[in-house]
């Protein structure tokens, strides 16, 4: 198939920053901003859904950052102090490991609206993937990264398994630290070895789509590893990627292309990105195309909402086109 999507988290409407700051405040009770976060989670979901994306997520207006619902609901971990987001103008709050991880129960239930998720439309969800995880944590129990890597994916496995079960049909794990390489030292083979060996455990014996989602950095730098990783889709941060040398490849599974910059707020030119995206799916796919997803290259969190929902509606459009082409 030939569908879009979004990669991660979407942005408050401003209304909603507003009931925030004034709960910090004071001024607005607990009970008043859940019904905001409610509200706008509603109108967060039917604006993908008028957009006819494939798979619709709860928007996660909810999450602090990527990886704090698990933080805040794993046995062994803590919150710790404040960090750079890789290198945007946001923060995160960095994982503290002291014991062993367990999880002790569900972990993203707790802050998606499960039940707002339209019954005729596919599910996605959206988790760290294990490298990620392990990379941005502080590490005081487990005897080296790995260690932690392949706890933490075990799991990841499980609340899969629950996730799954409770409809979602999507698993996107996203991986921006896989691919993030400021001083262009780039991941060893060996490294990349433990990596797919953790997926493996991730994803053990489940049925539904999964995709490795990388951002802010250089997708050809994993390859051709990536190529074998235990995942239906790859998804690869085209501003960021060497895409020359991703063509050179063929790939054997679908991919997620993220051609709208997520992180600027000009709108692109359909026609143009139509035509990179056909260049890359004519390179990787010489014989017979495989799924291709059309997405914003990271989360749309960094716009505001009105702009965010502009770029899915190009998002959309691009994927009109394609379709038109693809399967005539």
């Amino acid at each position: 198939m030939i569908g879009c999507y979004v990669t991660g988290i979407l942005p408050r409407p401003d209304e909603l920053i507003e009931k925030t700051r004034a709960y910090d405040r004071g001024r607005i009770t607990e009970k008043e901003l859940e019904e905001n976060f409610s509200k706008y989670t509603d109108i967060v979901i039917e604006a993908q859904a008028s957009l006819n994306l494939s798979f619709v997520t709860d928007g996660m207006l909810r999450w602090q950052d990527l990886l704090r619902p698990f933080v805040e609901n794993l046995v062994g971990a803590s919150v710790g102090s404040l960090a750079r987001w890789f290198n945007n103008n946001t923060f995160y709050r960095k994982p503290v490991i002291t014991e062993p991880l367990e999880r002790s129960g569900e972990i993203v239930k707790k802050v998606t609206y499960v039940e707002k998720l339209p019954k005729n439309r596919q599910w996605k969800i959206i988790l760290p993937a294990p490298y990620t995880f392990a990379t941005l944590s502080e590490n005081r129990y487990y005897k080296d990264e790995n260690e932690l890597m392949f706890s933490y994916a075990k799991i990841l496995n499980e609340e899969i398994k629950s996730l799954a079960e409770s409809g979602f049909s999507y698993i996107q794990l996203s991986d921006p630290a896989l691919t993030y390489d400021p001083f262009k030292s780039g991941i060893d083979k060996d490294t990349l070895s433990f990596i797919e060996d953790s997926l493996k455990l991730a994803v053990r014996g489940l049925k539904v789509k999964t995709c490795l989602q990388t951002f802010f950095g250089d997708f050809s730098k994993i390859l051709p590893e990536a190529l074998d990783f235990p995942v239906t889709h790859l998804g690869i941060d085209i501003y960021e990627t060497n895409i020359e040398e991703v063509k050179t490849y063929d790939f054997g599974k679908g991919v997620c292309l993220g051609l709208v910059d997520a992180r600027s707020s000009l709108l692109e030119k359909v026609e143009e990105l139509v035509g990179v995206a056909e260049k890359i799916i004519d390179s990787i796919y010489p014989s017979k195309i495989n799924d291709v997803f059309i997405a914003p290259n990271c989360d749309l969190e960094f716009l505001p909402w009105k702009r965010a929902f502009e770029k899915m509606k190009l998002t959309r459009e691009i994927t009109g086109k394609l379709e038109e082409k693809f399967l005539e």
